[in-house]
């Protein structure tokens, strides 16, 4: 018998496009768009396509993103994780700095001068598209920690702006909360206010599963909830009652918030469940860390001594958390804002040097978020149109 000629069997359409596709690392899948125009169109503008693929995409297409001098920069990978202008320029940047403010299920949130117009800017640099947002009213500038909500699962046609404003009331700050929903085109102002007792502003917003926006305030965490229009505000994580100094990076890690804290002791991670409730994850010492972070070379010191001396020597901070790996940037005291990356791997204890990485506004500008590649859509914004009466 000849051998058959047949040299595979086709995937059926509902599996390939449920199952295969969306799983695929992002530059493999973008390149899938030449195989024709029904893949093309499923790829480029199928919203169940979107939602599926939000949430199978493949673990390398995700990481962290960050504004460095030309652009935007990723890690742990940036080959991996790349897009295919990091640079920008699709939005046509006309002078100034590009400000990354937050990052939400594949859609960043910038604010810059595009067109010789300072604006916010919700773009997706994966697929190039991009909304210009219309500044509030009696509003002259935008602030850094404004928050980016996007679910292209639930809402793939809307993103949601939260300014949290700030004023000082007594020995601390109360916050209301200046909303903008990209359906209406109109910023409208929350009844909701929280005052917390703090002198810290709110820094780096971060979005968790179903639509809730943090904050990170000093020793507090403020919180809106955009679909129910409530706020709130909690104490970040404590040991024996107490808190412990350090610097903390907010995160988000499948759909939950996380604390990741580098202090004196060491390192700790933490979960935040049922909306209120810390749970200690993992913690470490430095005293198994210092050797991998290239410190105190050819000095013979107690190992104690050591870890110590590292600490009091040393920025060292937490930038991001993925599950596996929690990524710290290290640099020494009184010096430049040049630091090194190292990734600690929790399972192992094992310490990775990944180079040198400089994150600009390392306290109240931009700073690492949560990133992964996706062919979301970027929501339009409802323009209203001025109705002229009849001649």
């Amino acid at each position: 018998m000849a051998p058959s000629t047949k040299r595979h069997i086709d995937i059926p359409d509902h599996l390939l496009h449920k199952m295969v596709l969306p799983r695929l690392p992002f530059k493999c899948l973008n390149r899938c768009k030449c195989i024709s125009k029904e893949i093309y169109s499923l790829i480029s503008s199928d919203a169940a396509f979107v939602a599926d693929q939000s949430r199978l995409a493949n673990t390398s297409s995700s990481g962290f993103v960050y504004m460095a001098r030309n652009g935007l920069s990723f890690f742990p990978d940036p080959e991996l994780i790349g897009v295919p202008d990091p640079s920008l320029n699709f939005l046509n940047p006309t002078s100034g700095e590009i400000m990354l403010v937050s990052s939400t299920n594949g859609l960043l949130l910038l604010y810059g001068e595009f067109s010789g117009m300072k604006s916010l800017c919700v773009c997706n640099p994966a697929t190039k598209e991009m909304a210009f947002v219309p500044n509030a009213v009696g509003e002259k500038y935008f602030r850094t920690e404004m928050g980016l909500a996007y679910d292209p699962c639930e809402l793939p046609h809307r993103f949601t702006i939260v300014d949290p404003l700030m004023r000082n009331h007594g020995d601390g700050l109360l916050y209301q909360f200046d909303i903008y929903h990209s359906d209406t085109g109109k910023w409208t102002r929350s009844s909701q206010s929280i005052y917390i007792d703090t002198i810290l502003a709110a820094v780096k917003a971060v979005c968790a599963a179903k639509g809730v926006i943090y904050w990170c305030c000093g020793k507090f965490l403020l919180w809106y909830d955009i679909k129910r229009d409530i706020a709130g505000s909690l104490s970040l994580p404590v040991i024996e009652g107490k808190v412990i100094e350090g610097v903390t990076d907010v995160g988000v890690y499948a759909g939950e918030i996380t604390c990741c804290r580098a202090w004196s002791g060491g390192i700790e991670v933490w979960r935040l469940t049922g909306g209120s409730h810390w749970d200690r994850m993992h913690a470490a010492s430095w005293d198994g860390m210092v050797n991998a972070f290239d410190f105190c070379l050819g000095m013979q010191l107690r190992h104690k001594n050591k870890s110590d001396l590292f600490y009091k020597r040393r920025v060292v901070r937490p930038v991001g958390f993925n599950g596996k790996f929690v990524y710290i940037a290290v640099r020494l005291k009184y010096r430049d804002n040049t630091e090194k990356l190292f990734s600690w791997e929790i399972e192992t204890g094992r310490v990775v040097d990944n180079g040198m990485i400089t994150i600009k506004g390392t306290w109240r500008g931009d700073q690492a978020f949560n990133y992964s590649n996706s062919m979301a859509r970027v929501p339009q914004i409802l323009k209203e149109i001025s109705k002229e009466s009849d001649m």
